[in-house]
């Protein structure tokens, strides 16, 4: 635990070298992704430290996968990534919802709405392109 929340600690073999990542559970898959492409190679898992609802998760992802590593990374952080673009999606359909009609008849967004829609979209946006680019 650090500062009462959650972490990993994953330690692989990547193309001969030992890596250690540390950090939330999205955070230790995303980078075995990116370190996985970068160096290329085989990919073992060594061990792993994690809460029991993250080792069920990895463990679970592992035998989907017969035990490779990389694939059942970049389907944890594919889910994670899926599940925040519908957070935000839901989110700026919320908040259009938001739309008043003033007394002539125009339609218009309450004072930051609009402001905050576009900061969604703008999220949405690079999710949508993390997502493409695993």
């Amino acid at each position: 635990r650090l500062n009462g929340r959650l972490k990993m600690e994953l330690w692989a073999k990547i193309g001969g070298e030992k890596v250690k990542f540390q950090g939330s559970m999205l955070k230790v898959l995303e980078s075995v992704v990116e370190k996985a492409k970068e160096k290329g190679g085989e990919v073992q898992l060594l061990s792993f430290h994690a809460g029991q609802k993250e080792r069920r998760r990895l463990k679970r992802e592992l035998r989907c996968t017969d035990k490779n590593l990389v694939e059942a990374a970049r389907n944890y952080v594919r889910w994670a990534y899926q599940i925040e673009a519908r957070k935000l999606k839901r989110q700026i359909k919320e908040l259009k919802k938001k739309e008043r009609v003033n007394s002539k008849g125009i339609r218009f967004l309450p004072k930051g709405v609009q402001k905050r829609i576009e900061e969604l979209q703008k999220q949405l946006q690079e999710v949508n392109e993390k997502l493409a680019n695993l």
